[in-house]
């Protein structure tokens, strides 16, 4: 009996015990700021967003849905919500991950240059082994031969490129990336085992103009590359100069500014009818146009580049490589504004546009290259609203994933908090108070402080 009784006040002390719970215990509640919430719609004034288990449960406005006893509160009454950033066009290094967080960029779509490499940092990101953002990785390009970079697979012949499509899926990478080399006869066979392996296919064109390979099927194409040879009079000159890449980078960067406005006009609606996406990184072409000024080298957020790391600061190497003169960059400066028109001319037909930075390349700092590219998609014509889409939902929609890219109730807690309204001035968001990742709040100070001991 003694026993007996013993075990029933027991169970009667759990059950009290939980009764007695908190509803809200483990729910962190966002109250008050506005929401940008990523859908392109207006921002909406005293949000309140209640997050549990690493997910949004709800989004309402303050007031109107009750904040379970117990849950964690935060008073963010003028400042500005907005979806954790996503950068369509990356190469990730191990030691950008707490960089990319601090700027408040929690996934990256990834075109590293080694296969080996590239998914190796992804589980350790993706695992939390390493602190960073979620990355979706396309493992090493599939180029024609030669190939251009060492990690690259140079594929000749049909058969070819469908085996390079298959070591990609056997090895789980997440998108395929084809190469400037890649010719209309290579790109069809491999388009149409990536479709077999349900694996969408970027590009980063040369010997194939943008509308064929858009028709073709495409997902995205990166830089805008293809553009040109798309719209140009006389593509072949272009095609040649790709046999070698930074011959066919040359031609094609100079050659924005021997087109019409007319031209571009009708290319963008064109490739807007065929659906495909741009990633236009306007960052790197803004960027590639300057390199010549010594002042970009000394902008504030180079010092989030560790000291060791010569690679995003070797503009003298990278100049000695392309073999760049005046004349160059004043072409390159001369397409800028071609390019900025094709991007609004492509926006206006209903293309959509994904942000990407093309960190970190020379000047290119990761997480910080982000901020640049939506600032720069502003200039070139977008609005604010518009620039902070691409840079969430529609890289969620690249991503083929719909639990990212949104605040929305159901979709994963990545977000950013920002001291500022960046809907009257993008550049607010860069002024970041903090930025959560899963569910798990970071301060960006922390993690500064963190990267710097």
């Amino acid at each position: 009996m003694h026993r007996r009784a013993a075990g029933s006040l027991l169970i009667c002390a759990l059950l009290l015990g939980a009764a007695c719970s908190k509803p809200g215990e483990g729910v962190i509640a966002l109250e008050g700021a506005t929401l940008i919430d990523g859908s392109g719609g207006p921002p909406v004034t005293d949000a309140l967003i209640l997050v549990r288990d690493g997910k949004i449960e709800a989004v309402a406005r303050v007031n109107e849905i009750e904040i379970p006893r117990g849950a964690e509160r935060l008073n963010l009454v003028g400042k500005t919500i907005i979806p954790g950033l996503i950068d369509a066009h990356g190469h990730v290094e191990r030691w950008a991950g707490p960089r990319y967080l601090a700027r408040g960029v929690t996934a990256v779509r990834d075109f590293a240059d080694h296969m080996d490499s590239a998914l190796a940092i992804r589980g350790d990101f993706n695992l939390g082994a390493v602190l960073g953002p979620r990355i979706f990785s396309s493992g090493g390009m599939i180029d024609g031969e030669p190939a251009t970079y060492s990690g690259g697979d140079a594929v000749a012949t049909p058969d070819e490129a469908r085996h390079a499509v298959d070591a990609r899926a056997v090895a789980g990478a997440d998108l395929i990336k084809v190469y400037t080399k890649i010719t209309p006869e290579l790109l069809r066979p491999l388009l149409d085992e990536a479709k077999t392996l349900r694996l969408p296919v970027a590009a980063h064109l040369g010997k194939t103009d943008a509308l064929t390979a858009a028709r073709a099927g495409i997902v995205s194409i990166e830089h805008m590359s293809g553009v040109v040879q798309a719209a140009a009079r006389s593509p072949a000159t272009y095609v040649r100069a790709h046999d070698m890449f930074l011959v066919g980078w040359t031609a094609e960067e100079g050659g924005w500014a021997l087109l019409d406005s007319a031209t571009i006009a009708r290319t963008a609606r064109a490739l807007a009818a065929t659906r495909v996406a741009i990633v236009p990184t306007l960052a790197l072409h803004e960027t590639l146009s300057h390199l010549t000024d010594a002042s970009l080298l000394s902008r504030p957020w180079m010092s989030d580049v560790p000291a060791d790391h010569a690679g995003i600061r070797d503009v003298a190497g990278f100049l000695a490589r392309a073999g760049w003169q005046l004349p160059d960059f004043i072409a390159f400066r001369r397409s800028r504004p071609r390019q900025d028109q094709f991007v609004r001319e492509f926006k206006r037909a209903g293309g959509l546009i994904a942000a990407g930075s093309d960190a970190a390349n020379q000047l290119l700092v990761p997480g910080a290259a982000l901020h640049e590219e939506m600032a720069l998609l502003v200039a070139a014509g977008l609005t604010p609203i518009d620039a902070i889409t691409a840079a969430t939902r529609h890289g969620a929609q690249l991503l083929r994933l719909d639990s990212l890219g949104m605040v929305a109730p159901g979709k994963v807690a990545d977000l950013v908090v920002l001291n500022a309204n960046p809907a009257s001035n993008i550049a607010a968001t860069r002024d970041i108070m903090l930025v959560m990742v899963r569910g798990r709040i970071l301060r960006p100070d922390s993690l500064r402080a963190a990267w710097k001991q």
